[in-house]
């Protein structure tokens, strides 16, 4: 009887598992004398041959699914079998963790911030990431890793592509009615609404990548599920779509011979207010009216779609097509070359019309945008790659404070004609996309400890926010110098004592008895570099701070002398109870005027039980968290610190005047402080606008291709290249698995790096064919010496990639290969 010590503990195991196939005594075992042990994979294929004892050892590797392991007597006749189930999900474990750990951050972001959603769209329903398609496809280069559905999210757009080819942007629900996109986009034909009436489908008319992601999503989804048939039936859509960008007169632009588009920050959808006032809108272009030009991330991305969809036409059959598309893409290539390329980078923007100039307050020709890091892996020659690679280097050197990184949308950004902020959203924002495309070309062209420290400072700011990766983050703090305070004493006005004990005439915080605000810290504090003076109840008849309420007992009204200008005001207060209005606040001045506003909560002030921490918003933020305790009631207690300009900062301010709202609500104010600068605090590093599983993909795609080096050069990881790349990070032992859950396609291998031999092993399998490998050996290696395969002597080749040097060579993938890789 055959049995399995491991399946007692799970009952699916992993490739690279070690197990121990034991052999019960008994006549099963002597009629298989002169037999063999045969272990086969989910494929079929034996992996495994070896003489029949008490206990056979292997390694689980092949094809996924259902393995069988046998016992064949000498007649070639099946005496016993034991069947058991092996699969394995995309995942690292690297001894210390990090890379693992990073993977599963980039994982957690994309599935929370996904919003997966279904429609229903002539009889059938859909699913799909984003309702965007651009969205989608990239969303769909880190989620195939982990998710079986992908199919709708291109049929979708391949099922309601126009007749003329051109391919839908997104897709929304919506009225009956008329609605005001309809007004928008009608000319041209640029929405369409889809029966019953419950939706519609937009195209936004500035944009010009549309048809190439479509291309690419059908090429990654074709590759994620090794569908053969179901690529072949994309292939006319696509061949449409091709036809549509290059001719249409709104994608085509014939003095350039290249793609074109209105004037946009790099591939994002709408235009400076000069161009928008042409057409009447910001993401509308009219071929009679508007100022186009060529944006080189629309072309580079349809110079390697046109080579996805080249290698598709190749693999069904259709090889003539096939070569007339390679040759339009070294065209594109050659032609973009020619217009855009500055000899370091591609420019931002090309017009038509050479004598077009706009005046958006930047030299728009020393502008590095974004599309500059996805043609790092679309196709371009090593020279181009390592000068852009050096661009972003170079602008690591010399960061704005408060940069998260060199990852920016477009540096430097705007001064005036777009609505963003300046380092905010797509106007030099910092963002993931850009860091993740980066990353993977810094791998792919010779940078390989660069890419490396792009996903350790990834991961660092996942860490800073929870284990979350925000696609998008400021691209500058301005931090004001020389600011200068001073905090009021309040500690005559003050008439309630923060422990809820109280004392005769003076209420004991809400009147709740250990339900207070005790561990306040008092006397000279400062919260987010703003000083305060909170009076101290022991010295001053148990009084500590304001507090104003309708409520007996309390205060309606109090007033403040200042008798000085200022700046800025800043509270440290809080709310209890009541509508969320705590009441109204008057700046008197010393000539006789005043300006008054109401204190809301969540935008001026916060409860002081569990209080909620504002969102994160553009700009500088004028509301903080300041400081939090406890007590015997609540876990969590505080006051937040509010600032905000005072509009006559010329004047002087004879007092202010605090005055509570009607509904019974207590304003507590512990300090108050003036400052001689405008309003600020701290503002969060995260900006706004771009989806964060967009990002995150893209960074998985870096870490899984460019790190652990994994790419799939077939359908279904048929075909592997395989060029782990773990010495640039100094990692001496990893395991990674990585695999498609649409087909069960998959590569596995365990990396071990042993400094004192020298030498790299791998023990690699996977369901596919072939794996041709490239291995980065340490930075100090001389030369490769040799390279084994099972014990082996295999032929190599030695490949040089910037100075980091590799060991070249094929390996089959049926089982699993045992590969050493010597060096000097």
């Amino acid at each position: 009887m055959l049995s399995m010590p491991q399946l007692a503990e799970r009952s699916i195991l992993a490739p690279l598992d070690r197990v121990a196939l034991r052999i019960a005594k008994g006549s099963a075992e002597r009629s298989t004398k002169g037999g063999v042990v045969v272990v086969r994979d989910g494929a079929g294929r034996e992996y495994v041959r070896a003489k029949p004892s008490a206990t056979v050892r292997f390694t689980v590797g092949g094809a996924l699914g259902t393995h069988v392991a046998a016992l064949i007597d000498a007649k070639g006749r099946e005496q016993q079998a034991l069947r058991f189930r092996v699969d394995c999900a995309t995942a690292i474990d690297d001894r210390r963790g990090e890379f693992g750990r990073l993977l599963t951050l980039l994982h957690y972001t994309m599935i929370h911030w996904n919003e997966t959603s279904n429609q229903l769209v002539d009889g059938r329903i859909y699913k799909y990431f984003v309702g965007w398609l651009r969205d989608h496809v990239h969303a769909l280069k880190g989620m195939k890793y982990f998710y079986s559905d992908l199919k709708d999210g291109i049929e979708l757009y391949r099922d309601t592509q126009r007749k003329d080819g051109m391919v839908w942007d997104n897709i929304y629900p919506r009225h009956k009615g008329a609605n005001y996109w309809d007004q928008i986009f009608t000319p041209g034909g640029f929405i369409r609404q889809l029966p019953p009436g419950g939706l519609e489908m937009k195209r936004i008319p500035v944009e010009n990548d549309v048809e190439y992601l479509f291309l690419e999503g059908i090429y990654y989804t074709w590759k994620a599920t090794g569908d053969d048939a179901w690529m072949a039936s994309c292939l006319d859509a696509a061949v449409k779509a091709v036809a549509y960008s290059f001719r249409d007169s709104y994608r085509w632009s014939k003095p350039h011979r290249l793609l074109k588009r209105g004037y946009t920050i790099d591939t994002w959808d709408y235009q400076p207010k000069e161009d928008a006032d042409r057409t009447g809108h910001i993401m509308v272009v009219d071929p009679a009216k508007s100022r186009f030009g060529v944006f080189h991330g629309d072309n580079t991305g349809m110079r390697a779609s046109l080579r996805y969809l080249a290698e598709m036409l190749e693999h069904a059959g259709r090889r003539k097509e096939a070569a007339t598309f390679r040759e339009r893409s070294d065209e594109l290539q050659q032609r973009l070359d020619e217009v855009s390329w500055n000899g370091n980078f591609y420019r931002h923007h090309v017009p038509e019309d050479l004598s077009v100039v706009r005046d958006l307050g930047v030299d728009q020709d020393a502008q590095l945008s974004m599309s500059n890091a996805y043609a790092l892996n679309r196709g371009m020659s090593q020279e181009q790659c390592e000068a852009i690679i050096g661009e972003y280097q170079r602008i690591r050197g010399a960061l704005p404070a408060g940069s998260a990184g060199e990852w920016y949308s477009i540096f430097p950004w705007y001064g005036k004609g777009f609505n963003d902020g300046q380092g905010e959203y797509m106007n030099g924002g910092v963002n993931v996309i850009t860091a993740g495309e980066l990353a993977h070309g810094a791998f792919e062209h010779g940078f390989e400890s660069y890419g490396v420290d792009i996903l350790r400072r990834l991961k660092a700011l996942a860490e800073k926010h929870d284990g979350y990766l925000d696609c998008c983050y400021r691209g500058k703090i301005d931090r004001p110098s020389g600011r200068t305070f001073a905090p009021l004493d309040i500690g005559d006005a003050a008439n309630v004592d923060f422990s809820g004990t109280g004392a005769d005439g003076v209420p004991g915080w809400t009147g709740e008895g250990a339900n207070d605000l005790h561990e306040m810290p008092v006397g000279d504090q400062v919260f987010h570099d703003i000083p305060f003076r909170v009076p101290d109840p022991a010295a001053n008849a148990r009084r500590g701070c304001i507090g104003i309420s309708s409520r007996s007992g309390y205060k309606q009204r109090v007033e403040i002398a200042v008798g000085r200008t200022a700046a800025s005001l800043y509270l440290l207060h809080t709310l209890s109870g009541g509508s969320g209005l705590a009441g109204t606040l008057t700046i008197a001045y010393a000539d006789g005027s005043s300006d008054s506003r109401y204190v809301r909560r969540g935008s001026d002030i916060v409860a002081w039980w569990m209080p909620e921490h504002p969102k994160s918003t553009s700009g500088v933020p004028k509301l903080k968290v300041a400081w939090e305790g406890a007590n015997a009631t609540c876990k969590r207690v505080g006051v937040a610190a509010w600032g905000f300009d005072n509009p006559h900062p010329e004047k002087p301010i004879a007092r202010l005047v605090f005055e509570a709202a009607q509904d019974g609500a207590w304003w507590m104010v512990c300090g108050i402080t003036l400052g001689d600068n405008p309003a600020w605090f701290e503002p969060s590093d995260v900006s706004y606008g771009i989806p964060d599983n967009w990002g995150a993909a893209a960074v998985v795609y870096a870490l899984v291709e460019g790190l652990a080096g994994v790419v799939d050069r077939g359908a279904a990881f048929d075909r592997v290249a395989l060029s782990p790349r773990w010495s640039a990070a100094g990692v001496d032992a990893v395991t990674a698995h990585v695999a498609y859950p649409a087909s069960k396609g998959y590569l596995s291998y365990a990396y071990a790096h042993d400094k004192a031999a020298k030498r790299v092993s791998l023990s690699v399998t996977g369901g596919g064919e072939i794996a041709a490998c490239s291995i980065l050996l340490p930075a100090k290696a001389k030369r490769v010496k040799s390279v084994t395969v099972d014990r082996a002597k295999i032929a190599f080749r030695e490949g040089v990639v910037r100075g980091s040097r590799y060991a070249e060579f094929e390996i089959g993938l049926i089982g699993v290969r045992e590969v050493v890789v010597a060096y000097a």
